[in-house]
């Protein structure tokens, strides 16, 4: 989404972090010195700064708690648009394949909820006291290094490079976190409510892959926010370590009193995810240690299902049976529940298993567009963007603040669809839920609405989600 992001102090003006998307060109110091510059000329003048464009870029400015502020420097969406129109006369809606490294679809709302993920991504390793009152910046610049591989993830989410670390997640868009569904969830949430009692705690939960198989009820009572970002937390922790103590602070519930974030490792990374396997996390206090956890616990708590465990990391997102019910002509889905911050998705790239005369044709002339899980995700992402804020509303957060009202649609719609040459896209709002639809160019376009509907009836079928 953003190529950089940069924190300053709102009152000197002094770098505390800058992070670059990989392959970008890094901001010098003189570059930092003058998007702080403008920002403060305008606050001089009692003007609020909040977004601009250059000839390539987006911009975008927000204070928090009068201490710091963020920058946000994306590709100029206008440019891209322009690009495409010239190519699409002909044809309509389109967006070319090419347009991988291209942020078309994001606007000032986006952007600006990106700054609030990482704002609370800063808080949740450093605590709102440390970035609110600075009393030693040197200090400051070396206790938020232990940012930086948090906020990384941010930066680059949507493209390759991100998804071979095991980061397909849509947390930080959704401000939920991902879930999947496992056929036995309910026997792995016995485990893990006997496992968390005896930690002396009602916080913990069950992570595949980066995604949650279940947890305790006092878990999924944290906010969206919390839930998506120690999620991501979880999922960049190191697989060759089998457990970890990390002091979190949590951003909406306990900004200034650390607890402790266990992990366990119980199974490793399975197939090409580098970062996949099955952990165990527990959210307690001062007490118990980390080693009498996991020397007391762990082998008592999840040995007898060591094999329920193994097939969890090996299984998809969705269990066999609804996978099977899906339509035919689905690449993907991103399915949403607002009401309980939780967001399903799955991703079934179908290479080689498709004859139609549609994609004989593509290949014959030369067209090496390649229909890989990276591309559907990506796919997924830029629809969820384009309809986000425009036709339908974006995912509350608690300490809202207005967003530009430019970038935000008076109007509420219930569907939305988008053809193009490479794939169909139909998003469907029935609250709770929100599910956005990623089809294969064959698929009838008057068929798009049903095929949605009855794949969110199947998913949400016995109430799946809320089965957690």
């Amino acid at each position: 989404m953003a190529e950089h992001i940069v924190c300053i102090t709102a009152a000197g003006g002094i770098p505390l972090l800058t992070r670059t998307k990989p392959g970008c060109q890094p901001l010098s110091f003189p570059v930092v010195g003058s998007l702080n510059g403008v920002h403060m000329f305008g606050l001089n003048r009692d003007v609020k700064l909040i977004s601009t464009l250059s000839a390539d870029h987006r911009i975008v400015w927000k204070i928090y708690e009068d201490s710091i502020v963020l920058i946000a420097v994306a590709p100029n969406e206008d440019k891209f648009l322009g690009h495409c129109a010239q190519k699409s006369s002909n044809s309509g809606v389109e967006l070319e394949s090419n347009a991988r490294n291209s942020s078309s679809t994001v606007t000032d709302a986006h952007l600006l909820r990106l700054l609030d993920n990482i704002f609370h991504a800063l808080v949740l390793l450093t605590g709102l006291s440390e970035l609110t009152t600075i009393q030693n910046v040197d200090r400051l610049k070396k206790d938020l290094r232990a940012c930086h591989q948090l906020v990384d993830t941010f930066l680059d989410p949507d493209l390759p490079g991100a998804q071979e670390k095991g980061l397909k997640l849509f947390g930080g868009l959704t401000h939920s976190v991902d879930i999947v569904i496992k056929e036995d969830a309910k026997l792995l949430h016995e485990h893990l409510q006997a496992f968390v009692e005896a930690a002396d705690s009602t916080y913990g939960c069950l992570v595949v892959n980066g995604k949650v198989v279940c947890a305790t009820n006092k878990w999924w009572m944290l906010t969206g926010q919390e839930l998506a970002l120690l999620g991501r937390l979880i999922s960049i922790a190191p697989t060759s370590v089998t457990s970890s103590d990390v002091a979190v602070y949590l951003p909406h519930s306990s900004p200034n009193i650390p607890h402790r974030l266990l992990i366990f490792t119980l199974v490793t990374g399975v197939g090409s995810s580098s970062s996949g396997g099955v952990r165990a996390c527990v959210l307690c206090g001062p007490q118990p240690s980390l080693a009498h956890v996991q020397n007391a616990y762990v082998e008592r708590f999840w040995g007898p299902g060591t094999n329920t465990l193994q097939k969890c990391a090996r299984s998809e997102n969705i269990p066999t049976h609804l996978k099977s019910s899906l339509p035919s002509a689905l690449l993907g889905f991103l399915l949403i529940d607002a009401d309980a911050h939780r967001c399903l998705s799955h991703i079934s790239p179908q290479i080689g298993t498709d004859t139609s005369d549609h994609l004989k044709r593509r290949k014959q002339k030369g067209d090496r567009q390649k229909i890989d899980s990276s591309w559907i995700y990506f796919r997924l992402c830029e629809f969820y963007k384009h309809v986000v804020g425009t036709s339908f509303p974006l995912p509350d957060s608690v300490e809202d603040s207005p967003l530009p009202q430019d970038d935000l649609s008076p109007h509420t719609g219930l569907a939305h669809y988008r053809c193009t040459t490479s794939h169909k896209c139909f998003a469907l709002w029935r609250p709770p839920y929100q599910i956005f639809a990623l089809y294969k160019p064959e698929a009838p376009t008057f068929a798009l609405q049903n095929l949605t509907e009855s794949t969110l009836d199947a998913v949400c079928k016995d109430g799946a989600l809320l089965a957690l």
